[in-house]
């Protein structure tokens, strides 16, 4: 009997909850940033570039570092070189745009 004497008044001194505002519920936004995979690659005859956007210089180096050419486009996005490089070598692909610098190797195959 002491103890329900005891729970009643412990539960007589609490207040008792109740729902007297509706508060919105908070919404948290997540943004995804996503990166573009850009790639060079040889292939028939022709240096093809995918991912890229804008103007851009392409500059083609041999291994050593010896320039072999260098051309601009207005439009880098799926755009194809036509150069004939010799198989089974190395090059260095480098391509200056208006928001960076990338290199790339590749090996005509």
């Amino acid at each position: 009997m002491v103890k329900k004497l005891l729970l009643y008044i412990i539960l007589l001194y609490f207040p008792i909850a109740s729902a007297t505002e509706i508060t919105p519920p908070k919404i948290t936004t997540i943004s995804i940033a996503t990166q573009i995979q850009k790639s060079v690659f040889y292939k028939n005859g022709s240096i093809h570039f995918v991912g890229f956007k804008g103007f851009g210089i392409i500059e083609v180096y041999s291994i050593i570092g010896n320039k072999i050419t260098e051309i601009s486009s207005n439009d880098l996005n799926g755009f194809i070189l036509p150069y004939p490089l010799e198989l089974g070598n190395m090059y260095i692909i480098r391509i200056l745009s208006d928001r960076d610098v990338i290199t790339f190797k590749i090996v005509a195959s």
